[in-house]
């Protein structure tokens, strides 16, 4: 069985909100995590859908401009931010569902 790897669609515009990100980044350094979860740092936008991606999911869509499978990406997560693989793999589908349901990402 093929493993499918996801990827960014070819359509998609991203605006990297930097005031929001240095908001967040600080944020963070003060130890306000769930403060700089709410803040939206990265805006992705296709075919007049948008939403906005929080520092984490920011995070994550970088490591995606590289292809990679569901359980790389979660095992890269599980060691960025010291969590186990399991949690990290079921918050990876979550995540992943919503933007791939939009269009935002496929998989190939």
């Amino acid at each position: 069985m093929k493993v499918m790897t996801v990827k960014i669609a070819d359509d998609v515009f991203e605006r990297l909100e930097e005031d929001n990100l240095k908001s967040a980044e600080e944020a963070i350094s003060k130890g306000m995590i769930e403060e700089a979860e709410n803040i939206g740092v990265l805006t992705l936008i296709k075919s007049g859908l948008m939403t906005q991606l929080n520092i984490m999911g920011y995070h994550i869509w970088n490591k995606i401009k590289e292809p990679k499978t569901v359980p790389q990406l979660a095992e890269e997560i599980s060691k960025d931010f010291d969590v186990p693989y399991e949690v990290a793999l079921e918050d990876m589908k979550v995540f992943l569902k919503d933007l791939i349901d939009n269009g935002f990402l496929i998989y190939e």
